[in-house]
């Protein structure tokens, strides 16, 4: 039996969740539901639930906050939230799950079975905390990569380029190569614009390993040669001409 806790300042939320959790899940436990940082730390240390469900905004402070004051993180993860675009931009890059106000059905239950399957990591949480508190100027460094298997934290600045593999992604970096849960869009749509160019639609190339143009093609580091279509040709040497 899955164990689930709930915290949440709103009532209506919170009895919201519990009824999805009832009429999707028999295999699901709440043990245990909170309003505010300090009745949450009480009932977490008291139910060790295996998943939590997290609001961004409670009544005495933030989820930050309270996870901050946590001994150990050692549950997974969801967290609820009707935050802006840049906050969810900064769970995309740590490949954390969400939920948005308003929740639906549909996603939900999508989301927990997902999370289900997944083991959550304390320093991914802090990786996130470290992003949000920066502010909007913050300049991402690092990408949490999900796999089939396992998630690894890695270096934008080591990815020299993405390979589109249908539904999935080789992320191709200096050391390793990463087959990603995720298409080619979801990294164009991540990683920097002004860093990542897409000269063909199967590649997605980090434009400073990039050394030299010839014919269609793109000579990387290592040399690698990556394809130019030919509608692109004329934009990505305009992109790699211009100086930054």
């Amino acid at each position: 039996m899955t164990r689930i806790a709930i915290i949440d300042d709103e009532f209506n939320v919170r009895e919201l969740l519990k009824k999805l959790i009832d009429i999707l899940y028999k295999d699901i436990e709440i043990v245990g539901e909170a309003a505010s940082i300090m009745e949450a730390k009480k009932m977490l240390n008291a139910t060790q639930p295996d998943i939590v469900l997290l609001d961004i905004e409670l009544e005495d402070g933030t989820g930050f906050s309270l996870l901050d004051q946590l001994e150990s993180i050692d549950f997974k993860l969801v967290f609820i939230t009707a935050f802006n675009q840049y906050a969810i931009k900064a769970f995309k890059y740590n490949a954390i799950d969400y939920l948005l106000k308003p929740i639906s059905p549909e996603e939900f239950k999508n989301t927990l079975d997902r999370v289900k399957d997944q083991v959550f990591k304390e320093n991914e949480i802090q990786l996130l905390l470290t992003q949000l508190k920066e502010g909007e100027n913050f300049e991402y460094k690092k990408i949490v990569i999900n796999t089939v298997k396992e998630k690894h934290i890695i270096n934008i600045e080591d990815i020299l380029y993405c390979e589109s593999e249908g539904a999935y992604t080789n992320i191709v970096t200096k050391t390793l190569t990463i087959l990603a849960s995720k298409n080619l869009k979801h990294f164009q749509e991540l990683l920097p614009e002004f860093q990542f160019i897409r000269p063909h639609q199967s590649f997605l190339v980090n434009k400073k390993v990039v050394i030299s143009i010839k014919d269609n093609t793109l000579l990387l580091t290592s040399k690698i040669e990556i394809p130019i279509s030919s509608r692109k040709k004329a934009e990505i040497k305009n992109i790699l001409l211009k100086k930054d």
